[in-house]
């Protein structure tokens, strides 16, 4: 999987939605513009096969950490995804976090923290020089990337390997609703439903019956990721 697919896809495939009514809906194109400026981001600090990158998701998976997730898989690098209460992988790393948790006592040995101010649509992260502010970052960086991207990079999750990549080859069809972070089961259907140009509706702190509001009013539902309220 590569970005070739949704980089030519119409229409939205990522509907975001926060708290306090937060929202951004992003088509194919967007998304892999996103993506590749991601790749340009973090080939300044050496992206590759020994790079790692640390998302705690310490808020839940939030459409700004989906990026930089990709961005680093499909560029040969490694992800380690935690909790607020995941220890720091072993080695040297890089940390991906939001606004206010740049200070957690996880990252202190991190080379770098890449910091990320979570309403949609702002164009900075108020922080000291000591932090990388991603949302303006980010943006000097172009919308395609003269490197191969494909799906050789390593997805760690609750400390075991994933085979991220493996998905049914119709995982496109349908709506994909996930209500914050997929469980680890779940990452290699809601990446490869995305590559593929599927919609997914992607919730972090969001009413559970809107979620399935939204969610239907787009079309059949696929499937639920993420935990919710039985």
């Amino acid at each position: 999987m590569d970005l070739s697919i949704i980089s030519r896809t119409g229409g939205p495939v990522l509907f975001w939605r926060g708290p306090d009514f937060d929202r951004l809906d992003l088509t194919g194109p967007v998304v892999a513009n996103w993506v590749n400026k991601g790749v340009g981001l973090f080939g300044d600090y050496d992206l590759g096969p020994d790079f790692t990158l640390f998302v705690p998701l310490p808020a839940g998976l939030h459409w700004r950490e989906l990026v930089a997730i990709l961005s680093v898989l499909l560029a040969d690098g490694r992800v380690v995804l935690g909790t607020d209460r995941s220890p720091a992988p072993d080695g040297d790393f890089h940390a991906f976090v939001p606004l206010g948790h740049q200070d957690d006592e996880q990252l202190a040995d991190a080379e770098e923290v890449f910091v990320y101010n979570p309403p949609a649509l702002a164009l900075s992260t108020p922080v000291d020089a000591d932090f990388i502010d991603v949302n303006s970052a980010i943006r000097a960086y172009p919308d395609v990337t003269p490197r191969r991207l494909q799906s050789t990079g390593t997805l760690i999750v609750g400390g075991q390997e994933l085979q991220w990549s493996d998905s049914p080859n119709d995982s496109r069809s349908g709506i994909l609703v996930s209500n914050s972070t997929p469980g680890p089961d779940e990452w290699a259907t809601f990446l490869g439903h995305l590559l593929r140009g599927g919609e997914s509706v992607l919730a972090n702190g969001m009413d559970e019956a809107r979620i399935a509001d939204l969610a239907s009013s787009l079309g059949e539902v696929r499937g639920r990721l993420g935990v919710w309220t039985k």
